[in-house]
């Protein structure tokens, strides 16, 4: 998957579970997980410059299914506010 695809799909992911937060809903798990496999593949692509911005912003991920999974929506929201902002460095650089 090219790099310019996959930022477009984390992108539509993270503001599909943003619409489902501000819904005071939790994101359902198969979007979390798909989330997931988009962000895994980020270091990948990952320029070695941002490559530990890319490492985090996929632990974030892990740890956003984890909290999807135990059904934990504040910690879900949280996750997502970090998740959202080391997005917007990575989407910088």
């Amino acid at each position: 998957m090219k790099t310019a695809t996959l930022n477009t799909r984390i992108e539509a992911f993270i503001q599909d579970i943003l619409n489902s937060q501000n819904d005071n809903q939790m994101p359902s798990l198969n979007e979390v997980q798909e989330f997931v496999r988009a962000a895994r593949a980020l270091p990948m692509k990952a320029d070695e410059s941002w490559l530990a911005e890319a490492e985090d912003f996929s632990h974030l991920a892990d740890q956003l299914l984890l909290a999807v999974k135990n059904s934990q929506f504040e910690e879900a929201v949280q996750l997502m506010d970090s998740i959202r902002e080391a997005w917007t460095f990575i989407a910088e650089n």
